[in-house]
């Protein structure tokens, strides 16, 4: 919440809008750690995360491959030296654990879904 002359101004997020477009390379697969494999995805962030093969497919109105739902969730940035700019979506019923391209970007979409928290 910002303070500016004497008023409030709290920052509303609009249901359905899209927040940001993107690059993520995510873990998919077994997610065990020995038998996922990394794949890169166009994701787009409104009310829940969605994310498609490829941007073509979500400019062409295709069925996205996944969507994470943010219902309840939290995000958290690696710890320490974070080299690859990862960051993990605790969400129902997994955890998404994701590669931005680069730290500007890691922590644009950090920023996003810190504040989409509902």
């Amino acid at each position: 919440m910002e303070r500016s002359s004497g008023r409030f101004n709290c920052a509303r997020v609009q249901r359905g809008q899209v927040h940001k477009t993107g690059f993520i390379t995510k873990l998919g697969g077994a997610h065990d750690g020995k038998h996922g494999n990394w794949k890169k995805r166009f994701m787009v962030l409104k009310d829940d995360l969605f994310y498609y093969e490829d941007e073509e497919n979500y400019e062409r109105s295709k069925e996205a491959k996944g969507v994470i739902r943010l219902d309840s969730y939290f995000c958290v940035k690696k710890d320490g030296d974070n080299p690859e700019h990862e960051f993990t979506i605790f969400a129902v019923p997994k955890p998404l654990v994701c590669h931005a391209e680069n730290k500007a970007e890691l922590d644009e979409w950090f920023r996003l879904l810190t504040r989409l928290g509902r």
